[in-house]
């Protein structure tokens, strides 16, 4: 739980900005090709795969005890994922979105000048 409160304007605010992020194309895109993403087997034991690998090296790396043939499995795990063109597509709008909410970002942060 948060120990900030937000008064009532801000709180009213960043709920109507949230709702007009949900409306942008860039948003409609990565839920579409999150459900399709989701909605494959094949996609989703690659991306298990890859999250598995990835936890087991961060494990390796703080213990001091990763290997470069454990880097390289990371690495190829990444590529054979990123080869699924379901997991590319949602990756690429992933890419999307985020400018778009590094845009709104920017515009905030200015705004607060």
């Amino acid at each position: 739980m948060s120990d900030i409160t937000l008064n009532e304007g801000l709180e009213e605010k960043a709920n109507e900005l949230g709702a007009f992020i949900k409306e942008t194309n860039e948003y409609k895109e990565v839920k579409e090709k999150q459900s399709a993403l989701f909605d494959n087997e094949d996609a989703m034991q690659l991306l298990t795969e890859f999250n598995k690998l990835q936890a087991q090296n961060h494990k390796k790396q703080q213990a001091g005890q990763v290997t470069q043939e454990d880097m390289k499995a990371v690495e190829q795990a990444e590529l054979r994922m990123l080869e699924n063109p379901l997991i590319k597509d949602f990756h690429e709008s992933q890419v999307k979105f985020q400018r778009v909410l590094n845009e709104v970002m920017k515009m905030v942060v200015e705004a607060s000048k």
